[in-house]
């Protein structure tokens, strides 16, 4: 005999899971609001995200079992491909998909290496590596870059990280890291290792003039390691840098302090909100240039702080902020400092309809456009990087497109390469960086090397 519910029962339960309901949520307003947390407040966050960490853990094992060039591939160019050739390799590996269309009168002009970094195909393989374009643009030198196993920590595939922070030593050995990595590394110009420390490193990899030191990201801190060694020999908390700076409150605005309504309570600390600064760049002012921005001295630090939209310039010594700009570029990348005492700016514009290259001076703040990206379809929502060489030449790498191109001081594209899947896919694969360097430079390459 079927038995109805009384409507009592029904009221109660309902009453019941609307107080759960409000307990449960204030329990995560309490836990993510200031210092205030509980044991069931934590719980009901982790239960709260359940539904987005099953999603992203169901979308990271459909990348490693079915579709592991998704993290790497990027939208493939709308040019023309037919005007573009294949760059032959002389370094006895085969890179394919690799195309370029180029002036080569203009490149005869200034002449250089082109040290491309990021995801190619490889031997019909896709690998992290560095590749030496010679002045007439082919494949004259490889490096593989790959992680090993530190103190038992086990680095992931190659598909789920992506190089991100490369220089070059006059030596041709390399320092590197990846994001989504777990190392710092020194490769020998045969690409076999010479050191490595462990440590989440990341976004930016910057020799000091002298090639003694080398600056890194690490977290949320500005490291300095040592090029012998690896040793670190500084590391720059920004926790550090904020309280040294107590009266420039710039590197804390997405940190939440509440309101507090029906109070008015003192020293409370806040709550970070997602993704706080993103740190993507660190660049010490070379003594060389020093001379040409008044105020600074050799070895202050120019930073990136992508989520602020701010670029800043701090003393490592002091820890003081000597300048800071905020809101003359959008998620910006690889703020450098300039030959003619500007700052150079990849200004990614993220989510406009282009990217573009500005020039900033840190004495009038005025920013000036160098490249602006309508002109050839140049936009990278994220990472990206650029260099002025030096003829004036501004070379532009724009990872998202897996492109990289050159200009001359006019304007004119001189250079256009393109790291495609296949010439006739939709896809290209990711670049993370272009280098020039002087026709000159030698690589001093070992006879054992076997490229």
């Amino acid at each position: 005999m079927n038995k109805l519910i009384p409507l009592w029962v029904l009221l109660l339960f309902l009453l019941l899971g609307t107080l759960f309901s409000l307990f449960f949520g204030w329990s995560i307003v309490r836990t993510l609001d200031e210092h205030k947390s509980s044991r069931f407040g934590k719980m009901a966050v982790k239960i709260a995200s359940f539904p987005s960490l099953a999603i992203s853990a169901f979308e990271d094992l459909s990348v490693d079992l079915f579709d592991k060039d998704y993290l790497n591939r990027v939208p493939g160019s709308r040019a023309d491909l037919s005007e573009y050739t294949q760059i032959k390799s002389n370094a006895g590996v085969d890179v394919s998909g690799l195309i370029v269309r180029a002036d080569e009168a203009a490149l005869s002009r200034a002449p250089g290496w082109r040290i491309l970094v990021g995801k190619f195909s490889i031997n019909g393989e896709l690998k992290d590596a560095a590749l030496a374009l010679s002045p007439t643009l082919e494949i004259e030198k490889v490096w593989i870059l790959t992680e090993q196993a530190i103190n038992d920590a086990k680095p992931r595939a190659s598909h789920r990280k992506f190089i991100h922070g490369f220089d070059i030593l006059k030596d041709g050995s390399v320092i590197f890291s990846f994001d989504g990595g777990m190392s710092l590394q020194r490769f020998d110009q045969c690409s076999a290792p010479v050191w490595a420390i462990n440590g989440n490193f990341h976004h930016a990899v910057t020799l000091t003039e002298d090639e003694k030191y080398v600056w890194t990201l690490l977290d949320g801190s500005l490291v300095k390691a040592a090029t012998a060694s690896g040793e670190v020999i500084q590391k720059l908390a920004m926790r550090e840098i904020i309280a040294a700076n107590p009266q420039i409150d710039i590197l804390e605005i997405r940190k939440h302090l509440d309101s507090d309504l029906g109070g008015n309570s003192r020293n409370t600390v806040g709550v970070w909100l997602k993704d706080q600064l993103h740190l993507n760049d660190v660049d010490p002012l070379p003594a060389s240039l020093a001379d040409r921005f008044d105020g600074f001295e050799a070895g202050d630090l120019l930073v990136s702080a992508r989520s602020l939209n701010l670029v800043f310039i701090v003393d490592p010594d002091t820890l003081k902020i000597k300048w800071w700009r905020i809101g003359a570029t959008r998620r910006q990348h690889d703020p450098d400092w300039g030959y003619t005492g500007e700052i150079t700016i990849f200004d990614n514009r993220m989510g406009r309809d282009y990217s573009q290259i500005v020039s900033l001076s840190p004495t009038s703040y005025t920013t000036k456009v160098l490249h602006d990206g309508r002109k050839n379809n140049f936009y990278s929502r994220i990472r990206g990087k650029h260099q002025i060489t030096r003829d004036g030449n501004l070379l532009i790498t724009s990872s998202q497109q897996g492109r990289i191109f050159e200009l001359e001081p006019d304007g004119k594209i001189t250079l256009d390469i393109l790291n495609t899947k296949s010439v006739d896919d939709k896809f290209n694969f990711a670049v993370s960086q272009a280098i020039w360097l002087p026709d000159t430079f030698n690589f001093q390459k070992d006879k054992s090397c076997k490229n």
